[in-house]
């Protein structure tokens, strides 16, 4: 789901009203302008370690990025240290939020369980030295590595997967084994795309597609053909975007794949 400073003059004695003849609204438009600390969250790195690396209360951290108890992170995972998030039309986030819900058992037997579950696991880890999270084994590349487009702030919005150029037309392979979860074209902006959940709460999803051959409810293994590459959707161009997401929490997929 940073650093504070301003200018100020050095102290002549006999003036000991210096700082405070400093308007308070130059120590705050200074402070707007400071550049966002962003870490991107490594693998053993808890919350903990990252707000005692930049000597920032993890759970101020946990606030800022929009992390529930019990304050989960994941490799890959952007984390904004010195100010808040900034909100975004996420579509895929929301639909993936919806699809976790429906998988979830509504009987009062299982709901029972889960919440034991979760009370015995509180009790013999803490909360804040849990360790980033990250998929058991390394995803495969959907298309041969031509990265034009990284993880990350692009422009005024954030970019939250990679965009890998290819012909129009070509293959796209499925990452890891697992279910398609969503096919369709009607997430805004994301034109033809597919959703394939990988377990332990993993997704990949691949948009802007000429065409989806794949539908939802499909076993796919890796290296499947699920599409073919195309510019539907808000798209400039033939190429795929493709995001890894841990949850709903997107995550760098750079750290989910080889090295090209």
């Amino acid at each position: 789901m940073l650093a504070l400073g301003a200018c100020v003059t050095t102290p002549v004695p006999g003036y000991k009203h210096t700082y405070k003849q400093t308007p308070k609204h130059t120590y705050q438009k200074s402070s707007r302008q400071k550049k966002a600390v962003i870490r991107y969250v490594r693998p053993h790195d808890t919350l903990y370690s990252i707000g005692n690396m930049f000597d920032v209360d993890y759970k101020l951290i946990a606030k800022r990025n929009h992390i529930p108890y019990p304050y989960n992170v994941y490799v890959g995972q952007r984390l904004y240290i010195n100010r808040t998030a900034p909100k975004t039309d996420d579509p895929t986030a929301v639909k993936i939020r919806r699809l976790a819900f429906t998988k979830k058992s509504t009987s009062k037997k299982h709901a029972r369980k889960q919440v034991k579950k979760k009370v015995t696991t509180h009790k013999k880890v803490a909360h804040h030295k849990k360790k980033a999270h990250s998929y058991s084994g390394k995803l495969r590349w959907p298309i041969k590595p031509v990265v034009t487009s990284k993880f990350g702030r692009r422009g005024s919005r954030m970019h939250d997967g990679i965009d890998i150029g290819a012909k129009e037309g070509t293959p796209i392979h499925a990452a890891a084994g697992g279910e398609v979860v969503y096919s369709d074209s009607r997430l805004s902006g994301y034109g033809k795309l597919i959703i394939i959940r990988h377990g332990k709460n993993l997704f990949t999803a691949y948009g802007h597609n000429q065409r989806n051959l794949v539908k939802k409810g499909a076993k796919v293994k890796a290296g499947d053909v699920i599409a073919r590459v195309g510019h539907t959707g808000r798209a400039t161009g033939p190429h795929l975007h493709f995001e890894v997401r841990q949850g709903s929490t997107p995550v760098n997929p750079i750290a989910y794949l080889p090295r090209r």
